[in-house]
């Protein structure tokens, strides 16, 4: 490498180090971000400058005090000028969201979808973001990029789908044709990332969210099927395969039913919408709708309550053994279930509580997302900030 590109590389990382004090404590002064950084004041004051030029940070207004002499302009990420793009590939919908670089949603569009070839969805999907695309131009901002989140497994890289079981693909790629349906609907310019959809919901939380002490997380997303992402260390937790996090197909019951993967007793067969339909039916397919299971409960149908309060005590058990496994700072519930509200949540929590034993080993937190049936699509919005600000 030149020493020319040394340097570059170094201004780099010093440039995304500033970026990532910035967007962990809003208001720090240039005189804060030396002290803190390492760095000298000119350098950073160069460095500050490029980075309000490049739409990533702006100048807070100065609140006026009594106080004498010249006070130190506070520094926050720019919500104007920048924008993520994301999107989720849902079992029967497409969702494509933008936000700013503080996670605040700018626009969301949102459509029932019937999936049958890859290249089909995609080509859709590639339709609803270059009409954002185009909103957001006029809007005078840039993409930085697009995250895209799917019901199923995606290697390490985001190039090919493991599995998506709920809509039939397997072994696919996945990065080329979305990039070419992109290029065909008019949106070159803006590199694509590909994750899991409950990777991505993760992403929501721990990049958007407003609790910034905890270095691990684990988003459950629970829907017609159940999946779980994990953030570890400032990262999410991959694994060797890209697989890490189908917590859905951990065995909860030794023998238990048949699953759609063809193992017995996964935590999908007892926490899901497919599980509760099953236990309401008495038939795999149709699934009921949400929105049935939902009016059904608020009208005090009894059977549909205990079917909910059994998969929320499940749903207590699947916590417990990620608990004693990953021994995470906060576990997030979310996902399409969440509709169901306290009846599903109460369950969950009394068997978590429950299961604790003589002793309490670990202090984790659990609460619902903040995005609802966004957070998928924010989220993927987020990987692309993420990664960013990682380098």
């Amino acid at each position: 490498m030149t020493i020319t590109g040394d340097q570059s590389l170094l201004k780099r990382i010093n440039s995304l180090a500033l970026l990532r004090l910035v967007k962990s404590e809003a208001g720090l002064s240039r005189a804060d971000l030396a002290k803190r950084s390492g760095l000298t004041k000119s350098t950073v004051s160069l460095l500050v400058q490029e980075l309000i030029d490049e739409g990533w940070l702006c100048e807070r207004e100065i609140t006026v005090s009594g106080s004498i002499g010249r006070r130190p302009t506070p520094l926050q990420l720019d919500a104007d000028r920048l924008a993520l793009m994301g999107a989720e590939i849902g079992v029967d919908y497409l969702n494509v969201v933008a936000c700013n670089l503080r996670g605040d949603l700018l626009d969301s569009r949102m459509q029932a979808f019937e999936h049958a070839d890859l290249p089909r969805t995609l080509q859709a999907l590639a339709r609803m973001v270059a009409e954002q695309h185009k909103a957001l131009r006029k809007q005078g901002r840039r993409a930085l990029g697009l995250g895209v989140g799917i019901p199923g497994t995606v290697d390490a890289r985001g190039e090919r789908i493991g599995v998506v079981p709920n809509l039939a693909w397997h072994d696919r790629e996945i990065h080329a044709p979305l990039a070419q349906a992109l290029a065909k609907a008019g949106v070159q310019e803006v590199p694509a990332t590909v994750l899991n959809e409950a990777n991505a919901a993760a992403l929501s939380e721990y990049v958007f969210g407003t609790d910034h002490a905890f270095d691990s997380l684990v988003y459950l997303s629970i829907g017609i099927g159940l999946g779980g992402g994990i953030v570890l260390g400032d990262r999410l937790h991959l694994g060797h395969d890209g697989a890490a996090g189908e917590v859905g197909h951990t065995i909860l019951q030794l023998d238990g039913p048949l699953c759609r993967c063809g193992a017995h007793g996964c935590a999908e067969s007892f926490v899901s919408q497919r599980a509760v339909s099953l236990d309401l039916t008495g038939a795999a397919s149709p699934i009921l709708p949400m929105g049935e299971l939902l009016r059904r409960l608020q009208g005090g149908d009894a059977a549909v309550l205990q079917a909910v309060q059994r998969a929320g005590r499940y749903l207590g058990m699947l916590m417990h053994n990620l608990c004693n496994t990953i021994d995470p700072a906060v576990i997030v519930l979310g996902g399409p279930m969440g509709q169901l509200g306290e009846p599903f949540f109460e369950a969950a929590r009394a068997s978590f509580e429950g299961m604790r034993g003589r002793y309490h080993f670990h202090t984790t937190t659990v609460r619902q997302c903040r995005f609802g049936l966004n957070a998928c699509a924010v989220g993927a919005a987020g990987a692309v900030l993420h990664q960013a600000l990682l380098g």
